[in-house]
């Protein structure tokens, strides 16, 4: 009975040291609406760069998960060559607990005519956290369409999202 006790300290003390930290970890669509400030900078006919400020949230299909009802904060700039856009920015998502997620992304598109939606496809990288979300891995494939502008220096947008996370916690 003794040995079987010391071998079960044994074992268990070993899991400790040897396991790999754990963490959280998760996958799932959803769709983020946004609202944003433009700076057009347009160079000749075909080439323009906007830069922008936007704002808004993010929800999961599912209706909860980690970064359902997130709101999200995005610097980003985008450059349209004969209508070819390049597009990459900066995000930083608020979840509910107060926790801020840090992502960049990179996106590319076709640039839609009167009448038309522009659409981009991209890939958001996550490359930090606060609080619950430090260390936070993974990506998310979007699709954004924007708008008509609901006003003159304004954007209106939303976004498909497929995304995968992974949370591992820092040792102790």
């Amino acid at each position: 009975m003794k040995k079987i006790f010391v071998v079960s300290v044994l074992i268990f003390l070993l899991s400790i040291v040897v396991s790999p930290v754990m963490g959280e970890e998760g996958s799932g669509t959803g769709k983020g609406y946004y609202i944003g400030d433009l700076t057009m900078l347009p160079f000749s006919k075909d080439t323009m760069q906007i830069n922008y400020v936007a704002d808004g949230i993010s929800v999961n299909d599912a209706g909860k998960g980690l970064f359902h009802n997130a709101s999200q904060h995005i610097v980003g700039g985008m450059g349209i060559v004969k209508g070819v856009i390049t597009d990459s920015g900066f995000i930083v998502l608020t979840l509910t607990s107060g926790d801020k997620v840090f992502a960049t992304y990179k996106a590319s598109g076709k640039f839609g005519g009167a009448g038309t939606p522009t659409v981009v496809k991209g890939i958001s990288t996550y490359v930090g956290g606060t609080g619950k979300a430090t260390g936070i891995t993974g990506s998310v494939e979007f699709t954004r369409y924007t708008l008509q502008p609901p006003a003159k220096g304004k954007s209106a947008s939303f976004s498909t999202t497929k995304a995968h996370w992974k949370i591992i916690e820092p040792k102790k």
